[in-house]
């Protein structure tokens, strides 16, 4: 196991992710996302396929869980997925981003922030 990169967003309106990439002996990558509260919210995982519109072109199926409350969900469906039909490899996501009071502004920003990772 070797901690490829750890990135850091810039910080906007007060709200910054951090993403951590992970590469395993085989191959296969985890990526950690926190921001603000670190916890775990949801997990997902990718594995890379034919794309379904055109076999020449690589895609992702990704299987999701997450924790009964949280948000993460579309984080990590969003980012396994980009990554796994990116690489070829099968990617992790643990994401657990929170901060208190969020308007729906806020989640636009934060959207913003792990787009820029």
């Amino acid at each position: 196991m070797q901690k490829i990169k750890t990135i850091v967003s810039e910080s906007n309106n007060g709200f910054a992710i951090q993403g951590t990439i992970i590469a395993l002996d085989n191959s296969d990558v985890i990526v950690i996302i926190t921001g603000g509260w670190d916890h775990i919210g949801a997990v997902g995982l990718a594995v890379p396929r034919p794309s379904l519109l055109d076999a020449n072109n690589r895609s992702a199926t990704s299987s999701i869980l997450t924790m009964p409350g949280h948000k993460e969900d579309v984080l990590v469906k969003d980012v396994s997925e980009r990554l796994a039909a990116a690489t070829g490899r099968n990617i992790a996501v643990i994401a657990g981003v929170h901060y208190d009071g969020l308007s729906i502004d806020d989640i636009k920003v934060l959207r913003e922030l792990w787009i820029s990772l």
